[in-house]
C-alpha cells in the first residue's frame, strides 16, 4: 500500500485545521472553568505560580520598554537573553504575548496553553498521517500526543510545552529530507527547536540520531550515504542559525556547577532509588501523580522529573497490540531502544548532557512515535488490539493491588491495609479513571471487530477522555479558588502592595518572606530573593562562598543578615499571616515568643519579629497584605572601600562571617592585593573585636558616608556619581559578567571582580562619574554566525535546486503495509457504483 505524493506533505484535504481545533478546544474546556472562577486568569499551583507567571510579566515589560541587555529584576541582576532563553526568549508563543495589549498578557495564559497544545496535536497529527491511512485514526493518535501522561503533568512547566508543540516537525523535515529530497526545511526545523529550547534541543539531537539509525534500513525510507552528509549539513547550519540565541546561552552556563555534575560507578547502571523503575511503569499505565506529589510509589527523589506517558484511554493498548504484530518493525525496535535508555542512568543522561540529575523530560520524543503506533494499530484491519487491552487490565489490577499492600507502624501497632498511597482518595479515583476508560476501549475494540465502529465517535471519545485526564491531575493539585483570588490581589493586581516604587533614578532592592519568591518580579521592584534557575554565574559562585545553598533559588536566611547591607536592602515585605502581625507578636507573652531563627530553620519566618532578626530594620507600615520593615542602615548603591582583605584571609573565616567581613573590606585576590596596595590597606581583622552584629552596624554606618550620591541604571549599563575623600576602589552589589565596561571620569577603567562574584573600579579623589555599559556576551558573535549560517543554507538550497529540479523526488511517500479500517470514501464510492450496477 503506496501513499502517493500530492500537496506539501503529499496528501490533500488533510484535516489540518480539526487536528488543531480538537488540541485547543479540548484544553481551552479544562482550564474555562478556573477561569470563570479566577477572574478570567488561569492560577495553578507551585511552580506555574511561582515562575510562568512572573516570568511573563517582567519578559513583556522588559521586550516593551527594550530592555533586552542586562534585567535588573532577575535576582541580583542578569542577562535577559541568557536567563530566559530557557524559559520564554526563544518561544515563538511568547512573542505572540507582546502583540497583545499589557493588560492581556496574563489573561492570555490560559489561552496560549490552549494553543500549544492545538500546535502540539496540528504537527503531531501531520507527522503519524505519514504513516496511519485513516485521518480520524491519525486525529486519535494526534489527541494522545497532545494529552498524554507528559504533556498534562508539565501544565506545571508550562515552557515545556513551547517544545512538544513544534518537535514533530524535525521528524517529519527529516522525512522529507531523505524522502523527497526537501532541502532546507529540516536545518529551518532545528533552528527553531535549538531557539525554543536549549536543553530540550541536546536531547532531540540525540533521539533524532536513535530515529535515523531505525529508519535508515527501511524500505520506505530512501537513505544513503549522500543523504545522510547532506542531512548533517543542515543540522550544523541549522544549529549555527540559531546562534545568536544558543552561543550566548551556552557560555552564560560555563561555570554553573548544576551542569557539571556526572554519573560515575554504579550509579551509571543503576538507580539508587528503588521507587524509580516501578514510576516509571506505572506512568504507561495509569495517569501520571502531579508534580511534587508522587503518590502510590513515594520518594523524595524525581519530584519534578516530568515522568508521564499515559495516553488517555488506550493507554499502551495499541502500543502492546502492535508490537505484538509487527515485533519488526522500525517502531517497535526503537520503543524497545528507548526502554532500555530509560532504565539505565547514564543512557538516560545522555539526553541531558550526561548530567546527573534524573530527569524524564525526553519522555514526549517516544511518545509520538506510542501515539503513532496506537493510531497505526486502531487503523489495522487486522489488529484487534485486544492483546494490549488485557496487558493493560492486569497492571491497572496490579497497581491497585500495590495500593492495598499493608503499612508497618513503626512504633508496634497493627498492619494497616489500603494505605500505601499517600493520597487515599486521589489514588483510587486515578484508579476509576483509569479502569472505566479500558472499559470504554473494550466497547471501541469491540465494535471495530463488528465492524461497525465509527471513527469520528472515536475521535470524539478520546477528546472526552484527555478532558477527564486533565481535570484529574488539574482539578486535584490546583490551589483553592480562595487562594486563586488571592494571589491575584497580592500579586497581579497589587498596585497598592508597593510601599515605594523604583525610578531609573531611584534604586534599591527589596526583601520578602518565604513562599513569596518571585513576586517582586511582578510589582517592579529588584530583590535579592528570586526563584530562578538560568541566573548570572557569579552569583551562584558567591552564595556558595558565604555557605547560602543557591541551586533553583536564591533564599538567603535571616541568619545572613549582612547581606541586606550589601545588596542595599531598602525594605523587608512580611507577609501578613493571622495572629503574627508584629504588634500581636510584639505584645505576646514572653512564653509564646518564638526562639530565634538565626540559627534554626528559616522556612516560616511568619512568626518572626523582623526586627530582631534582621539589625535596624523597623516597623515602618503596612499594605493589604504586607508589612513593610525599612533598613536604617541601608546603604545605597555604589559605596567605597579603603581596605581590603585577601582570598586567603577570608577563607580562614566562617561562612557566615566572610559576608560581614566584606562589609568591612574588599575581598581581593592576591595579584589585586598587590595591584591596589597604593590606595587600599590590608584590613586585619583578627586584631579587632568579633564580627558581630555591632561590627556590621558600624561597618555600614561607614559605607553611608562613602557611598553614591546618584545612582541610575538601564538595560544598557548604570551611571554612579560619588565623592570621594582619597582614591578608593567603589564597590558594585552587580553580578559580575564578562559583557561589563566601565569609564570613570570619561576615561577606561578596568572592571575587577571582587567579594568572590561582583564589581568594583577604581576611582579618584574628588567628584567621580563612574559609568558601566552592558552587551551581551557573544550575542554579536552569534549574530555573525546567525547570518553566515542562513546566507550558506539558502545558497545552498538555491543551489541544489539549479542542479536537480524535480528530478529525484520520489512519488511516493511511504509503505503502510496494512489494510486501513477506515476505508477511503473515494473507494467506498466506487465499490458501491459497481454494486448497483449488477
Amino acid at each position: 500500500m503506496l501513499k502517493r505524493r500530492s500537496g506539501t506533505f503529499g496528501c490533500t484535504k488533510e484535516k489540518y485545521l480539526i487536528a488543531f481545533l480538537l488540541g485547543f478546544c479540548t484544553m481551552l474546556f479544562t482550564v474555562l472553568p478556573m477561569m470563570f472562577t479566577e477572574q478570567g486568569y488561569f492560577i495553578y499551583y507551585g511552580d506555574y505560580n511561582a515562575q510562568q507567571i512572573p516570568f511573563y510579566s517582567l519578559a513583556n515589560d522588559a521586550v516593551r520598554s527594550s530592555s533586552l541587555g542586562w534585567n535588573w529584576f532577575t535576582d541580583l541582576g542578569s542577562d535577559f537573553l541568557t536567563s530566559y532563553s530557557f524559559y520564554l526568549s526563544g518561544s515563538p508563543f511568547f512573542w505572540l504575548t507582546v502583540l497583545l495589549p499589557r493588560g492581556l498578557v496574563l489573561h492570555s495564559m490560559p489561552v496560549l496553553l490552549a494553543v500549544k497544545h492545538g500546535a502540539a496535536s496540528l504537527t503531531a497529527y501531520a507527522y503519524i498521517r505519514r504513516f496511519v491511512r485513516g485521518k480520524n485514526a491519525a486525529l486519535t493518535g494526534a489527541l494522545l500526543y497532545s494529552f498524554s501522561g507528559f504533556q498534562i503533568y508539565d501544565i506545571f512547566f508550562n515552557h515545556f510545552q513551547d517544545v512538544t508543540a513544534f518537535f514533530p516537525l524535525l521528524l517529519i523535515a527529516m522525512e522529507e529530507n531523505i524522502n523527497c529530497r526537501r532541502r532546507g526545511f529540516f536545518a529551518l526545523t532545528v533552528a527553531l527547536m535549538a531557539c525554543i529550547n536549549y536543553y530540550f534541543f541536546a536531547g532531540q539531537a540525540v533521539f533524532l540520531i536513535i530515529y535515523y539509525l531505525f529508519r535508515m534500513r527501511c524500505s520506505d525510507f530512501h537513505a544513503s550515504w549522500r543523504k545522510f552528509f547532506g542531512l548533517v549539513l543542515e543540522a550544523v547550519l541549522g544549529t549555527a542559525m540559531s546562534a545568536f540565541i544558543l552561543l550566548p546561552s551556552a557560555m552564560a552556563l560555563t561555570g554553573n556547577y548544576r551542569i557539571s555534575q556526572r554519573l560515575y560507578g554504579t550509579d551509571m547502571i543503576a538507580y539508587t532509588d528503588k521507587t524509580l523503575l516501578p514510576r516509571l511503569i506505572q506512568c504507561l499505565f495509569m495517569p501520571a501523580d502531579p508534580p511534587a506529589y508522587p503518590n502510590l510509589f513515594v520518594s523524595d527523589y524525581e519530584k519534578w522529573a516530568s515522568i508521564g506517558a499515559y495516553l488517555p484511554l488506550f493507554s499502551m493498548t495499541g502500543v502492546i497490540s502492535f508490537m505484538k504484530l509487527r515485533k519488526k518493525h522500525w517502531a517497535s525496535k526503537l520503543l524497545i531502544c528507548c526502554g532500555i535508555f530509560a532504565v539505565i542512568p547514564i543512557l538516560n543522561s545522555l539526553f541531558q548532557t550526561a548530567n546527573s540529575y534524573y530527569y524524564a523530560r525526553w519522555f514526549y520524543m517516544p511518545i509520538l512515535i506510542m501515539s503513532m503506533m496506537t493510531a497505526h494499530s486502531l487503523d489495522d484491519e487486522k489488529n484487534s488490539c485486544f492483546t494490549g487491552l488485557k496487558v493493560c487490565t492486569f497492571m491497572t489490577l496490579a497497581f491497585a493491588v500495590i495500593g492495598c499492600l499493608p503499612r508497618k507502624p513503626e512504633e508496634g501497632g497493627k498492619l494497616r491495609f489500603f494505605t500505601m498511597p499517600e493520597d487515599k482518595l486521589y489514588f483510587w479515583i486515578t484508579i476509576a479513571v483509569t479502569a472505566v476508560m479500558l472499559v470504554c476501549t473494550f466497547l471501541i475494540l469491540r465494535r471495530k471487530k463488528k465492524g461497525n465502529l465509527s471513527t469520528s465517535f472515536m475521535v470524539f471519545v478520546t477528546a472526552v477522555a484527555s478532558v477527564c485526564c486533565v481535570f484529574t491531575t488539574t482539578i486535584y493539585s490546583a490551589n483553592s479558588v480562595e487562594f486563586a483570588n488571592n494571589y491575584i490581589e497580592t500579586v497581579i493586581d497589587a498596585d497598592d502592595e508597593v510601599y515605594e516604587a523604583i525610578s531609573s533614578d531611584n534604586f534599591f532592592r527589596i526583601d520578602i518572606s518565604s513562599d513569596c519568591d518571585n513576586y517582586p518580579m511582578v510589582w517592579g521592584l529588584p530583590s535579592m530573593r528570586a526563584f530562578q534557575s538560568v541566573v548570572n554565574t557569579s552569583i551562584m559562585n558567591f552564595y556558595s562562598y558565604v555557605g547560602v545553598q543557591r541551586d533553583v533559588a536564591s533564599r538567603a536566611k535571616l541568619s545572613h543578615y549582612a547581606l541586606r547591607g550589601l545588596f542595599s536592602v531598602k525594605y523587608y515585605y512580611k507577609e501578613k499571616n493571622e495572629g503574627c502581625s508584629y504588634s500581636e507578636l510584639l505584645n505576646a507573652p514572653p512564653d509564646s515568643t518564638p526562639p530565634s531563627s538565626s540559627g534554626s530553620d528559616e522556612e516560616d519566618t511568619s512568626k518572626v519579629i523582623i526586627p530582631d532578626e534582621l539589625p535596624s530594620f523597623r516597623y515602618v507600615g503596612e499594605t493589604e497584605h504586607f508589612e513593610v520593615y525599612e533598613n536604617d542602615l541601608y546603604v545605597p548603591m555604589g559605596f567605597a572601600y579603603n581596605s581590603y582583605v585577601t582570598k586567603k584571609t577570608a577563607d580562614a573565616k566562617s561562612k557566615l562571617q566572610r559576608e560581614k567581613l566584606m562589609m568591612k573590606s574588599l575581598v581581593l585576590s592576591d595579584e589585586q592585593a598587590n595591584k591596589y596596595s597604593d590606595i587600599l590597606c590590608e584590613y586585619d581583622p583578627a586584631a579587632q573585636s568579633d564580627l558581630n552584629r555591632s561590627a556590621y552596624k558600624r561597618f555600614c554606618l561607614e559605607k553611608q558616608q562613602c557611598c553614591s550620591k546618584s545612582f541610575s541604571f538601564s538595560s544598557e549599563g548604570f551611571v554612579s556619581e560619588i565623592d570621594l575623600n582619597a582614591p578608593q576602589l567603589v564597590f558594585f552589589s552587580v553580578p559580575y559578567s564578562k559583557g561589563w565596561t566601565a569609564d570613570v571620569n570619561g576615561k577606561p577603567a578596568e572592571v575587577e571582580k571582587v567579594n568572590e562574584g561582583f564589581m568594583a573600579v577604581r576611582a579618584e579623589k574628588g567628584e567621580n562619574t563612574i559609568v558601566f555599559r552592558y552587551r551581551t556576551p557573544y550575542l554579536r558573535e552569534g549574530l555573525i554566525i546567525s547570518v553566515t549560517s542562513a546566507a550558506l543554507l539558502l545558497v545552498y538550497v538555491l543551489i541544489f535546486r539549479r542542479k536537480h529540479g524535480r528530478k529525484d523526488h520520489y512519488d511516493t511517500v511511504h509503505s503502510y503495509g496494512y489494510d486501513p479500517y477506515e476505508k477511503i470514501q473515494a473507494a467506498q464510492d466506487y465499490c458501491t457504483r459497481l454494486f448497483n450496477k449488477k
